[in-house]
């Protein structure tokens, strides 16, 4: 994938854009997947974007900012969020950040979508696909 089109496909979140409940990244209507390295991103990014996603709805978490941005979610938390499978999951996303992960957030309207991204991401690498629902959060890798 070209670069400009790799930075067409998708773009980096700050804090501000991230939803949340009680405090806590909490991205409902999403799937949140972790990939190891740069070029698996990319081979996901165009893998999507085949599939029918269109670039606004797919968004990359670099390393550095993600470090940062998932630190300053952790930080904040409201003390309800302490309880929750949103803080262990985010607290498990700040860990391999700082590893070096790379994160991408894909909007997804159901279930059947979201089983989609996660076939995509495991073909292409990701070590993590979690799916957010309404009332609950699930591990798709």
């Amino acid at each position: 994938m070209a670069d400009e089109e790799a930075q067409g496909a998708s773009h980096t979140v700050d804090t501000d854009d991230l939803p949340t409940s009680f405090g806590v990244f909490k991205p409902v209507g999403h799937v949140m997947i972790g990939l190891p390295t740069q070029g698996e991103t990319d081979t996901l990014v165009s893998a999507l974007q085949g599939a029918g996603w269109p670039s606004g709805e797919v968004r990359q978490f670099i390393p550095r900012e993600s470090v940062a941005e998932m630190e300053a979610l952790v930080e904040n938390a409201g003390t309800l969020a302490g309880f929750g499978y949103e803080i262990t999951m985010l607290r498990r996303y700040l860990a391999l950040a700082r590893q070096g992960e790379l994160w991408l957030l894909v909007k997804v309207d159901d279930t059947d979508h979201a089983a989609q991204a996660a076939d995509l991401a495991r073909e292409c690498g990701a070590t993590l696909a979690v799916h957010y629902r309404l009332l609950t959060v699930e591990e798709l890798i």
